[in-house]
């Protein structure tokens, strides 16, 4: 019997057998899977086109947690740089600037403001703000200070300067009737401000700031305790998306151990090597 008998017989065979019955299936159930993988992906992109246009519009929300921190939030952005690009130029220009492969960049503007209130709740005891008077000469005196607020355990400024102070004496006299002789009646010091330098600060802020997943979207947030924390500008990109564990995911190449039908002997095989595949799970 000639080879291309045999290989007609085989084909023959195979046509009328109950597994090119089962990969008609498979495949109707994979053309299926996939349609379906192809509306989820979709849908993704349409939900990240959404976040995106949320995040050009959005304003920062500000709310008070539990623990008593203010916390500011907004909307970010999500996507690959030549997306960012042309939503936000600054944004992904900051990102650029960066070593390495960025997944995901914040930028945020803060404003630390108190009021006088705030200022003497919180500052020290005058008597350990103002410091021993160091004589430079006889009119002229050098008070070093420091300005201390602690607000907690890991929030508070330390301001430390000194200031130089001048003292002019202007003495005053009168005449004593029948007397030519000057008599001091009485004098006055005058206080005279000659200069206030700062030598040093020193603050502490614990600032927690991040991105969150919240009511389906991407939030960028930002919070602390400190007194008078208010952020004025707040913006964020998600470039590395994270890929969801789901089911048919798509066509692969992959190289490994794959079972398939030989037409010349006419029985099933297993064969090692390059396969054409279709992912079921990917995670």
């Amino acid at each position: 019997m000639s080879s291309l008998t045999k290989i007609f017989k085989a084909t023959w065979s195979f046509l009328n057998s109950k597994l090119l019955g089962y990969a008609i299936a498979l495949i109707l159930v994979i053309w299926i899977a996939q349609m379906c993988s192809n509306i989820r992906d979709l849908k993704e992109e349409i939900d990240n086109a959404n976040q995106n246009n949320s995040a050009l519009v959005d304003t920062l929300k500000k709310e008070r947690l539990k623990t008593g921190e203010l916390q500011y939030s907004i909307d970010g952005f999500i996507g690959d740089i030549e997306t960012l690009k042309k939503l936000n130029k600054g944004l992904a220009d900051e990102v650029e600037k960066q070593k390495g492969k960025v997944i995901s960049l914040n930028r945020i503007i803060i404003l630390l403001k108190q009021d006088t209130t705030d200022l003497n709740k919180y500052i020290d005891s005058l008597r350990t703000v103002l410091e021993e008077p160091i004589k430079l000469n006889d009119t002229t005196y050098l008070v070093p200070w420091t300005l201390a607020y602690t607000y907690d355990s890991t929030n508070y400024d330390i301001f430390k300067g000194e200031t130089k102070i001048g003292l002019t004496t202007d003495r005053f006299y009168k005449l004593t009737p029948g007397n030519l002789n000057k008599e001091m009646d009485w004098s006055l010091i005058t206080v005279n401000h000659e200069g206030t330098k700062m030598l040093s600060r020193v603050t502490q802020i614990e600032l927690v700031w991040g991105q969150k997943w919240e009511k389906g979207k991407l939030r960028v947030f930002a919070n602390s305790k400190y007194p008078g924390f208010n952020v004025t500008n707040m913006e964020g990109v998600l470039l590395d998306v994270p890929k969801r564990s789901h089911w048919f995911t798509g066509f692969s190449v992959n190289l490994g151990i794959m079972p398939t039908y030989d037409f010349l002997q006419g029985k099933p095989v297993i064969v090692v090597g390059p396969s054409f595949g279709y992912t079921i799970y990917s995670f």
